[in-house]
């Protein structure tokens, strides 16, 4: 997830880094075996996307994240290549390495990326169905907001996990 910002409450522990991350704009998706297929699109239906293998939600609650949502993150990724994007969206830095895509027209936020690695996350609230994927824990409770709780009995980490994230 983004990196923590001067005067975080939260340490700089970081996971491994992978090789550089394609341009993932006209990708071909990688059809597996055994991986299910999820569709999704901004809100005005000019950027649709096709994405295999997405792993389960992880919710990250870093005040970059809650600064470029508004609350906290949702997000599940995949590798770039299981991803094809159609339509025009706008990648922009936030912080370090990390990125994040918006439709070109409405603005929607559906992708956050870390050009250190090969994969991407999708924004589940773009997706047309959820099924088969699931709720897995919380990051950065370290700077989370004041203004709410989390009391859904899922795992909390103060900040990335040393282990990286599961599912």
């Amino acid at each position: 997830m983004p990196i923590a910002p001067t005067g975080s409450r939260c340490s700089a522990s970081r996971a491994p880094k992978a090789k550089a991350a394609a341009d993932v704009v006209g990708a071909r998706a990688v059809v597996g075996v055994g991986e299910s297929l999820h569709h999704g699109q901004c809100l005005c239906g000019a950027v649709s996307y096709r994405a295999r293998g997405l792993a389960d939600i992880w919710y990250c609650h870093c005040t970059q994240c809650r600064s470029l949502t508004g609350h906290y993150l949702a997000a599940c990724r995949t590798t770039q290549d299981r991803l094809s994007i159609a339509g025009e969206v706008v990648w922009a830095p936030h912080s370090g390495s990390s990125e994040h895509a918006r439709c070109a027209l409405c603005g929607s936020l559906l992708f956050w990326a870390n050009r250190n690695t090969d994969t991407i996350s999708v924004l589940p609230g773009s997706l047309e169905s959820s099924d088969g994927i699931v709720e897995r824990g919380h990051v950065y409770l370290c700077e989370k907001g004041s203004y709410y709780e989390i009391s859904d009995g899922l795992p909390q980490f103060d900040r990335y996990p040393d282990k990286g994230l599961s599912a």
